[in-house]
């Protein structure tokens, strides 16, 4: 075989081991989306709005991260639980990712409840965050969470869908004392897919839930009986919400 022959070869071998080649792309390194949640907490007769302290033989305060599914409303997997001295009024937890809803339990050391603060909507993209939670000696909660479905065809509704574009739709409460005039209306937004409502003084409500854009009610659930408040800080779980959408 002459040199030219063999060169070409070289050559040709050389060309067919480039083309091969594989070139591994760098992976960018991973965003670091975790943040801590600072809680503060204090104790009020919500009547007088008197302060009260740590109740006694409930020495612990216990910060409850729980995962939420804002997509489907609802809570997932177990919560992140961190433990800190009730006497202390403010402590830190661990860094966590993800969106949660945040509460504070008032235990003894074995774990029995006293009370148990509203829940807080975190999402760590937006940083660490600071929540303020009160302990109401004679006070409670409603807790809810929603759906929009169109009233004609039952289908799921996002809460886009349902403003149709004439603005963000907020998701309202009205929370009557059964044989009084007295209410406490709250809104929230529609995207959060769930909500907390001022404190309430312990007793019997009738609650109205609806949608409303800035024009007005855009579909109302049917009325809650007989809802009860509870105290010391009551959370009472309305359930899940669906709303009919006109």
């Amino acid at each position: 075989m002459n040199k030219l022959v063999i060169a070409t070869l070289i050559a040709a071998t050389a060309s067919s081991t480039a083309c091969t080649a594989t070139v591994t792309p760098i992976e960018p390194p991973p965003v670091d989306t975790s943040a801590v949640i600072t809680a503060t907490w204090q104790f009020d007769h919500f009547a007088d709005g008197s302060p009260r302290a740590c109740p006694v033989d409930y020495p612990v305060a216990t910060i409850y991260s729980q995962p939420w599914d804002p997509i489907a409303g609802r809570l997932i997997g177990q919560p992140i639980v961190d433990d800190f001295r009730c006497s202390d009024m403010r402590a830190t937890t661990d860094p966590i990712d993800g969106i949660y809803l945040v509460w504070i339990q008032i235990e003894s050391q074995s774990g029995q409840l006293y009370a148990k603060s509203e829940q807080t909507y975190v999402d760590t993209l937006d940083g660490d965050a600071t929540i303020d939670l009160k302990m109401l000696d004679d006070a409670g909660y409603f807790f809810l969470s929603w759906e929009l479905r169109d009233k004609a065809t039952g289908a799921l509704l996002t809460c886009a869908q349902a403003s149709d574009g004439d603005g963000p739709v907020k998701v309202e409460t009205v929370a009557t004392i059964v044989g009084t005039d007295f209410m406490l209306t709250d809104r929230f937004p529609c995207e959060h897919g769930f909500g907390t409502t001022d404190p309430l003084l312990a007793d019997t409500y009738t609650v109205s839930v609806d949608a409303a854009i800035s024009s007005g009610a855009i579909g109302t659930a049917p009325a809650l009986t007989n809802k009860v408040v509870s105290s010391p800080n009551g959370l009472t779980d309305l359930g899940h919400i669906m709303i009919p959408i006109n």
